[in-house]
């Protein structure tokens, strides 16, 4: 029998789905890497192991120190995680997009929580929830800050760590979500080092910054920015690929429908993106990073009340299909210029 004995040891080594459904094209295969397979369900887990243990190894964290880190909800579950399994206090900075059911999970493992109710002059967050941060610096010397978006040991980690169980995949294309630009950039440089003849493709929300377009609001969280973080190295990948709301969140109902699959949004994001890869004639198989669950987003866009406060009909698997086709005619278009 196989025992572990801190939570720690839980992480990574998740595992890998192969989708049958009618968008994917015939004859060729969609790999969904689960990362909700990890103790608290996303891949932020990782990101957190990482950063807290470099922090450690360093001594900018000491045992019974205090952790400060902006987070629209997974990143700080997994860091609560943490601090219960490793003893040290944390304060998350959130916004009011966070779920009462994130909140509740920080607070059951002790951590602390700051709300930050007024959005930077962009209508986002990320920015207002950042200042908070250096201020609680400020009130509490010595904290640190594990900042996810600017931390080289956050990438560091993916791309020594995480990008690993990847290299042994059949796979033309990865694709997977940006948002501090931590974990897929990490991982796809260490992917490229390795085996370089497989191509990855970032893809985000419409309405984040982070691939140069003005940034305005959108409804997923968990994936998007109002500026492009320090740890984001576009040059990292081989293409981009914006996905809307309406797209992304009508895919992941349809799956949890048609598969039981239930997961996040930025999974929905990730998801649509290689399905869309897969309509291209040289590549037969690609793998999708799924950051999350839909355990998240109950309240959310799996809540159809919400969807109707929000004005967001779900599209049918034929209307998906469709988007697909003119996302591919879109994506076509920008060959030439991305990169």
């Amino acid at each position: 029998m196989n025992t572990v004995s801190a939570v720690g040891e839980l992480i990574g080594n998740t595992p890998v789905f192969s989708l049958e459904h009618p968008l994917v094209p015939p004859n060729k295969k969609l790999f969904i890497k689960l990362e909700q397979f990890n103790p608290n369900f996303s891949i932020k887990d990782r990101t957190a192991l990482g950063l807290i243990q470099k922090a450690f190894e360093s001594g900018k964290l000491k045992p019974g120190g205090t952790v400060i880190e902006s987070t629209s909800g997974n990143l700080g579950k997994s860091l609560a995680m943490l601090s219960a399994s490793l003893g040290f206090h944390l304060i998350v900075v959130v916004d009011p997009k966070v779920s009462k059911n994130s909140l509740n999970w920080f607070k059951a493992f002790g951590a602390e929580v700051e709300v930050v109710e007024v959005p930077d002059a962009f209508g986002g967050y990320q920015t207002a929830r950042i200042e908070r941060v250096k201020e609680l610096l400020k009130t509490y010397p010595g904290a640190y800050w594990t900042n996810q978006y600017d931390n080289p040991d956050n990438p560091l980690y993916h791309e020594l760590v995480t990008a690993k169980e990847f290299l042994d995949l059949p796979v033309d294309m990865i694709v997977g979500s940006v948002s501090t630009g931590g974990h897929f950039g990490g991982i796809s440089k260490g992917i490229r080092a390795a085996r370089p003849e497989i191509r990855c493709m970032a893809c985000d929300v419409v309405g984040s910054a982070i691939f140069g377009a003005p940034f305005h609001p959108y409804l997923l969280n968990g994936l998007g920015l109002s500026w492009r973080a320090e740890n984001t190295d576009l040059e990292a990948f081989d293409f981009l690929n914006s996905v809307t709301d309406q797209n992304a969140i009508s895919l992941c109902r349809l799956l949890a429908r048609d598969t039981g699959l239930l997961l996040g949004g930025s999974s929905g994001v990730v998801i649509f993106s290689a399905l869309m890869a897969l309509q291209l004639d040289d590549i037969q198989s690609v793998m999708a990073i799924a950051p999350d669950s839909g355990i998240n987003y109950l309240e959310q866009f799996y809540d159809d009340e919400w969807l109707a406060d929000k004005k967001m009909p779900l599209l049918s698997c034929e209307q998906l299909r469709q988007q697909l086709a003119l996302s591919l005619k879109a994506f076509d278009a920008t060959l030439d210029v991305v990169k």
